[in-house]
């Protein structure tokens, strides 16, 4: 079901309910909810423990032109400001790429102009946590040649090492490339340099170029969950990243023919509604205030 806004009402669900789904340590008053100001802990059905920490923030009052650094900056999040050395053509994370428009945040690739880095953008969460679920709201872009990230990369891991990615790769969203299956890329990276990664290739059932859609990642000891629009499509069970990090989205390019292809021929706007981020994991909770999300 296409998320499009919060409940505030607090309905009592029976604890067998959650005994039935699988979870543990939950307390017998567990209230179905998005979320309320009254909740002090949050639990995922069949997810053992859960979380204290709740942020959410909405992108709808936002106007086209206001500061998009001062607006991340007061809700936590910083802007990216380099570059990789990538092959065949390199790309840069520019400050100028991340824009708010009407209601969202615009992640932007810029179109190649054949010489030098292709312009990306990329944003990161300013806290850093071990195990979460984040839901993302948002739309993809309709060009071609681009990679649209929303992932958790491990704090002072290299070699991708540590990570968990939902990708949209805009070039083979329904269509194979001659290497790149179509779908949307569900991954854990190899937490051993050199070894395998855990992945999933997923064939969305709605066209994500034409509407917002809700991507989810539920990140917990045992296993990476992944949901559209609130409905499991995968569940990893290996290389389950160990570490505390930030998580991220961006948006870029590097041309490169088994994977974003492009470079993008025209600009590309990834477009953002809303990023909600449960953190503060603890598997035993005790709190009376605790909520179904």
């Amino acid at each position: 079901m296409k998320v499009t806004a919060k409940l505030s009402i607090c309905l009592l669900v029976p604890a067998a309910v959650h005994a039935a789904a699988g979870a543990r340590s939950v307390p017998s008053e567990v209230r179905s909810v998005n979320a309320t100001a009254s909740c002090k802990s949050f639990v995922v059905p069949g997810v053992a423990g859960g979380f204290t920490n709740r942020v959410f923030t909405d992108f709808s009052g936002v106007k086209a032109g206001d500061s998009a650094s001062s607006f991340l900056s007061a809700h936590g999040f910083s802007i990216s400001n380099y570059g990789i050395s990538d092959s065949p053509v390199p790309h840069t994370f520019v400050p100028g790429n991340v824009l708010l428009g009407n209601g969202v945040l615009q992640l932007k690739v810029s179109a190649y102009s054949g010489s030098g880095a292709i312009k990306s953008a990329e944003v990161a969460s300013n806290t850093e946590f071990k195990y979460g679920s984040v839901r993302t709201i948002l739309k993809s872009s309709s060009t071609p040649g681009v990679v649209e990230g929303n992932f958790f990369y491990g704090k002072l891991i290299s070699n991708d090492n540590q990570e968990i990615d939902w990708e949209i790769l805009t070039s083979t969203i329904d269509t194979s490339s001659s290497c790149v299956p179509a779908g949307i890329w569900a991954t854990n990276q190899a937490l051993v340099p050199g070894q395998p990664s855990t992945h999933a290739t997923v064939e969305p059932s709605f066209d994500p170029r034409t509407d917002f859609h809700e991507y989810r990642i539920d990140w917990t000891p045992d296993a990476t969950t992944f949901f559209l629009d609130g409905k499991q499509v995968a569940k990893l069970t290996t290389n389950v990243p160990t570490v505390s990090g930030p998580w991220i989205w961006n948006a870029w390019s590097n041309g490169d023919v088994c994977w974003s292809n492009g470079p993008p021929k025209a600009d590309s706007i990834t477009q953002i509604k809303s990023i909600e981020m449960y953190t503060g994991y603890s598997a035993s909770l005790s709190s009376a205030n605790v909520c179904q999300i």
